[in-house]
């Protein structure tokens, strides 16, 4: 592929990010908060949103590596998700009641995540027929990543704009929902119109036991250990996203500078992606990987610590010992989880070529699958045990009791601690190469000559 076809393949994750990233970040607390239906029960239906979505996700990956198109393998799923992702962002982003009933909010995350399954598992089963080497592929998702930074950087940005004027919580959800609504349809057509996709037919008698491959997917031990460090790092990242503005607070107490010090993070991160991913050429991706939740793991460590010291400063040396934090933080966020899709990518030829049939789609809609608990999760874990343990009410802001902030503390730092240490050893011990990959690449190509 030429560069404009990459820039326009990867740019399908530029509103899906956009969409996303809110989700934790202002419509969880916009909801909860400023249209009432509070913390717990937006935790709830929440978890129960993205559970149900989950139930969509290996039936996708099946429908793709069976029923393809005259356009292809990938690009009318694409295409049909659009208009449910539109709908879907203006009943969430844009409510048109200031007192929705939970089953309007629960409507619409379904539609939302629905809309999400269909273009991110193509998008990844997509990508294993672009960029079939394992270095290409490396390069070609981390520019995927980036182009899902710059849709985090730019409905940050919105908010620090929108609260110059109107610091409401509802002038920053409805500006961002406007901008995704704009973006969708622009993109879709242009990542129709410019990028190749597969048109290899489907086995039809291998394709009736579709099923049987996602089931047996649990028993692939090389699968599970990556699927499972997905999980975690997906769990912590969404756990810090929807504790954020809580956190920024309650805990800090400078929220007037969550959103610029959100800015920032995002920007890190980008210089964080293409460090990751230099050096995941330089070595290998799960190693790449590994060493950015170490480095998660030791600025968190260091932010625990440094937090006793800035707590009675000024507003302004706190600021700076935060946005120190924060900085240092936001440069691991994109290292893993597009490593992990990269690696996800290797193990799908392996497979492919153990069961004589291309099922890449099935194998990202495991990953999806699993990895959707750990977004699921995020939010309604910490919510529930803060309000109905620590008795912590999001209205009364810094007013609620010490002990419920330092358990937002404490969540906030050691339950990704935790769940990187895991990831990062799962990470390192994975045992699919680059060489590996050449050799069974290679095996790949002569069955299909």
């Amino acid at each position: 592929m030429n560069l404009y076809q990459r820039l326009s393949y990867t740019a399908l994750n530029f509103p899906t990010s956009a969409a996303g990233m809110p989700i934790f970040i202002f419509v969880l607390p916009f909801y909860a908060d400023d249209l009432g239906l509070g913390l717990s029960l937006v935790g709830v239906i929440f978890f129960l949103g993205r559970f149900t979505d989950i139930l969509t996700d290996p039936v996708m990956g099946l429908l793709i590596d069976k029923f393809p198109s005259s356009w292809g393998k990938h690009k009318h799923w694409i295409f049909l998700s659009a208009p449910i992702f539109m709908f879907a962002t203006f009943l969430i982003f844009l409510p048109q009641t200031s007192s929705p009933s939970w089953i309007y909010f629960f409507i619409g995350l379904f539609l939302l995540y629905l809309a999400f399954t269909l273009s991110t598992i193509t998008q990844l089963s997509w990508a294993t027929f672009l960029a079939p080497d394992y270095d290409d592929r490396t390069r070609l998702l981390t520019l995927r990543e980036f182009m899902a930074l710059l849709g985090m950087f730019s409905v940050i940005a919105i908010p620090a704009i929108v609260e110059i004027n109107d610091p409401s919580l509802q002038a920053k959800v409805n500006a961002i929902g406007i901008f995704v609504l704009l973006c969708i349809p622009l993109i879709t057509m242009n990542s129709l119109w410019s990028t190749p996709d597969s048109f290899s037919a489907p086995d039809q008698e291998k394709s009736e036991n579709s099923f049987k491959n996602f089931i047996a997917l649990f028993s692939n031990k090389m699968l599970i250990r990556i699927v499972t460090a997905a999980v975690l790092i997906a769990f912590c990242m969404s756990l810090n996203g929807a504790l954020y503005l809580i956190w920024m607070e309650v805990v800090i107490e400078l929220p007037e500078y969550s959103s610029r010090l959100m800015l920032i993070y995002y920007v890190v991160s980008v210089f964080g992606l293409l460090a990751w991913r230099h050096l995941s050429l330089k070595i290998s991706k799960h190693f790449a990987a590994g060493i950015s939740c170490v480095y998660a793991i030791i600025i968190l460590s260091i932010g625990f610590i440094g937090y006793w010291y800035i707590k009675d400063l000024t507003t302004f040396q706190k600021l700076i010992g935060v946005g120190t934090f924060i900085v240092l933080y936001g440069f691991s966020f994109s290292g893993p989880l597009p490593l992990i899709n990269a690696m996800t990518a290797d193990i799908s030829d392996k497979l492919s070529f153990e069961v004589g049939e291309n099922i890449s789609g099935t194998v990202f809609s495991f990953l999806t699958t699993l990895t959707k608990i750990g977004f699921a999760l995020a939010a309604v874990v910490p919510y529930l045990i803060l309000e109905l343990y620590w008795g912590f009410d999001i209205s009364l802001g810094v007013s609620n009791t010490e002990s419920s902030k330092m358990a937002i503390y404490y969540i906030y730092t050691f339950v990704p601690i935790i769940s990187y240490s895991i990831a990062s050893y799962l990470l390192f011990t994975h045992s699919l190469g680059r060489e590996d990959h050449k050799k069974i690449k290679s095996k790949l190509n002569n069955n299909a000559l």
